[in-house]
C-alpha cells in the first residue's frame, strides 16, 4: 500500500493547479482528499466557467466551495498569481515499492517511466515532470530525499503535471529492479560508454534515468542499466544540459521514435 498522507494540508493556488490536484485525487493517482478550495467572489462576473466546474466536483467529490474576500485568500497565498482561487489538500502518498508492484501488475505505470538522481531544487523538478509528462510519461521515480515539502512549487512549476502522474520517493535501487522483472528496457543518460541518441533502442516499456547535470547518476544506479544514451549537441559545449532540458529532448525522441507524437 501507499504511505498514508499525514501532516498539514497543502494549499495550491490557482484555477489550473486546482484543477490538476482533483483530477489527480480522483485518478486515485496521488491519493490526496481536497478539503476546500476558495473563490474571490469579486472574480465571479469574468470566472462563471471556472466557478461551475469548482461547484460541480465540490459536489460529487464532497470538499467545500467557499466564496470569500480577497483579503481571506490573500492570507493563505504566498504568491499574487492565483486569480482568486485557493485551495486546501491534503499531503501526497507516497508510492512505495509494494504499490509500485501492484500498479505494475495492473497496467497502470504506462510505458515511458523517468528516473531523476540529483534533481532536488523544486522548480528544476517541475520543469522535468511538465517534459515528461508532455511526452507521455505517466511515472517518475525519484530518491526519498526530493520529498521536501513543496508540493505547490512543484505543481506550478510542472503546469499541474505533477498532480497527474505518479510519483516514487523510493530508493531506486529498489525500484528498479521491479520494472526489470517487468520487462521495462532501463537506460540511462550520460557520455562514458554511450551510444547517440539516434542510434540507441529506444523500444516500450522503457525506463530512462537522469542525473543532475554536476554530478551525473551514481555507479550503484549505472549498474542497473542496460544501456547509455547520450545527447549530442551542434557545437562545441561545456556544460551538460540541465536535467529538465535533458529530459525534454529524451521524452520527445521516444515518443516520436514510437509514433506517438500528435499531429496538431
Amino acid at each position: 500500500m501507499a504511505e498514508s498522507a499525514k501532516g498539514d494540508p497543502v494549499i495550491f493556488e490557482g484555477f489550473h493547479a486546482m484543477r490538476s490536484v482533483i483530477c489527480g485525487a480522483e485518478a486515485s493517482v496521488t491519493g490526496r482528499r481536497v478539503n476546500a478550495v476558495y473563490f474571490d467572489r469579486e472574480k465571479l462576473p469574468k470566472k462563471q466557467y471556472e466557478y461551475a466546474w469548482l461547484k460541480a466536483k465540490a459536489k460529487t467529490d464532497g470538499f467545500d466551495l467557499i466564496l470569500a474576500d480577497a483579503q481571506e485568500i490573500a492570507v493563505l497565498a504566498s504568491t499574487s498569481t492565483h486569480g482568486g482561487i485557493v485551495g486546501l489538500a491534503s499531503p501526497r502518498e507516497n508510492v512505495g515499492a509494494e504499490r509500485l508492484s501492484a500498479l505494475l501488475a495492473e497496467g497502470k505505470l504506462g510505458r515511458i517511466v523517468f528516473a531523476a538522481e540529483g534533481v532536488e531544487d523544486p522548480y528544476n523538478l517541475g520543469f522535468l515532470l511538465r517534459s515528461v509528462y508532455a511526452f507521455g510519461c505517466d511515472t517518475v521515480l525519484l530518491p526519498p530525499a526530493v520529498r521536501f515539502g513543496a508540493d505547490s512549487v512543484v505543481c506550478r512549476a510542472s503546469a499541474g503535471a505533477s498532480e497527474r502522474m505518479y510519483l516514487s520517493f523510493s530508493d531506486l535501487r529498489e525500484t528498479l529492479p521491479l520494472f526489470r522483472a517487468a520487462s521495462y528496457l532501463i537506460l540511462a543518460a550520460g557520455e562514458k560508454n554511450a551510444v547517440p541518441l539516434e542510434d540507441a533502442g529506444l523500444s516500450l516499456p522503457l525506463v530512462v534515468l537522469i542525473g543532475g547535470e554536476k554530478r551525473g547518476l551514481s555507479s550503484s544506479l549505472l549498474s542497473l542499466c542496460d544501456g547509455v544514451v547520450r545527447i549530442d549537441y551542434a557545437r562545441p559545449v561545456f556544460a551538460s544540459l540541465s536535467a529538465a532540458s535533458a529530459a525534454a529532448v529524451l521524452s520527445y525522441e521516444i515518443a516520436r521514435r514510437n509514433g506517438l507524437i500528435r499531429k496538431s
